[in-house]
């Protein structure tokens, strides 16, 4: 398991854009994710994937 997650740029900048009172919460689901997958980086590609596995999550 990744204990230091390093961000790419590009993805530290897509979080940075989002409304403040999300970016915690974003910042915790794509670590989260990068740890069970094992990576020590975080990229767009993962945010991608993080992002589309939320919008097809059912309804509660």
């Amino acid at each position: 398991m990744a204990d230091k997650l390093e961000w790419e740029p590009a993805a530290q900048a897509r979080v940075d854009a989002a409304p403040f009172f999300v970016r915690k919460l974003i910042r915790h689901k794509v670590e989260k994710a990068a740890r069970q997958q094992g990576l020590s980086l975080i990229t767009e590609a993962l945010l991608d994937q993080v992002k589309q596995k939320q919008m097809d999550k059912p309804d509660n």
